[in-house]
């Protein structure tokens, strides 16, 4: 099945209609995370079953290559496992989030999504410290359930990643965050770098992301560092977090820009494509869409999902993006007898 995957991203990039994207089919969730109101939303919206997996072929008909599952709490959707099933049916490597970590000892959920072909369980992670990591998703015992979780998970074949947003609790403790992700059995560990949305579907903002630029330089410039020893499975590409830190310090400087709407789309819980999370406007429904759209690069955020992707999409300027990936997934794959 991952051949068929590879061999995917492979054609689509070649014929040029290479997109990765991300698709929330809810804005229910458990947590109630003070960087992020999705959980005060109303109503509570789950996509239809029948209009999701259409949606999910459209994509795939324009050349998705990735797709992440997200939410809300895309674990709370009834038809999960079904979209993970339709997406590896056309070759989609996929990653479904998750927030909540008693989700994944429900229901047998993490054999159903073994078998649909998941490819990544990507957990919300963003402490070291398990008071901390319970205050910050207002989750009890967050920490404790995540262990018990993974012990589940790796009687499996899924592959596991820590989603650390930097924030003011660790942006100077990263190492401490990432080890204790690897002691908990993570295979990978990415980085969110913070931001404020005032998109009406997916706002983001709060105290907790309200750091300086230079708190934020900091912190990238500490992933660097652990990026380098080569010890946490750190997936941002280096030359990623440079650009970002040349945005942050001066965005004139930017080599790499954001191909949002472009290369990279977001697809919420109506079914409108925009160009990310952060941005109001609707390029239009994927129901409904034609054919996907070509816009302008763009260097208005440094929202991480986005950014980092674009980083592909720069002609030979992403050849050295293109090899880190490589060569990083392939020492991080053989260090752990994958």
């Amino acid at each position: 099945m991952a051949l068929g995957k590879n061999w995917n991203i492979f054609k689509n990039f070649i014929g040029g209609k290479l997109r990765f994207t991300e698709f929330a089919i809810t804005n229910a969730c458990i947590a109630k995370c003070s960087f992020c109101d999705i959980w005060k939303q109303q109503p509570k919206i789950f996509v239809d079953r029948e209009k999701a997996l259409t949606a999910i072929d459209r994509l795939a008909d324009f050349g998705v290559s990735h797709l992440t599952i997200t939410g809300g709490e895309p674990l709370l959707h009834p038809n999960v496992v079904d979209f993970v099933e339709r997406a590896t049916k056309r070759n989609v490597n996929n990653a479904v989030l998750d927030a909540a970590p008693q989700l994944l000892m429900r229901n047998d959920i993490l054999k159903r999504l073994e078998d649909a072909g998941c490819d990544l369980i990507s957990v919300s992670f963003d402490s070291g410290d398990p008071v901390t990591m319970a205050e910050s998703r207002k989750i009890p015992n967050i920490m404790e359930e995540m262990a018990r979780a993974m012990e589940l998970v790796r009687k499996t074949s899924l592959k596991t990643m820590a989603s650390v947003l930097i924030w003011n609790d660790n942006y100077d403790k990263l190492d401490q965050v990432c080890l204790r992700a690897k002691n908990m059995g993570y295979d990978f560990v990415s980085l969110n770098y913070p931001t404020f949305s005032k998109s009406q579907v997916y706002p983001l903002g709060g105290e907790g992301i309200s750091l300086s630029r230079e708190k934020v330089i900091h912190g990238l410039e500490e992933a660097i560092r652990l990026k380098k020893t080569g010890k946490y499975g750190i997936i941002n590409s280096v030359i990623s977090m440079k650009n970002i830190i040349n945005y942050l310090e001066d965005p004139s400087s930017v080599k790499y820009r954001c191909y949002g709407g472009t290369r990279v789309l977001f697809v919420d819980w109506f079914f409108d494509v925009r160009p990310c999370m952060q941005l109001p406007n609707v390029l239009g429904n994927i129901l409904t869409m034609e054919k996907a759209l070509e816009l302008p690069s763009c260097n208005d955020c440094n929202m991480s999902w986005y950014r980092d992707f674009s980083m592909f999409f720069h002609g030979f300027r992403s050849l050295p993006v293109w090899l880190d990936s490589i060569l990083h997934s392939r020492d991080i794959l053989n260090s752990k007898g994958i």
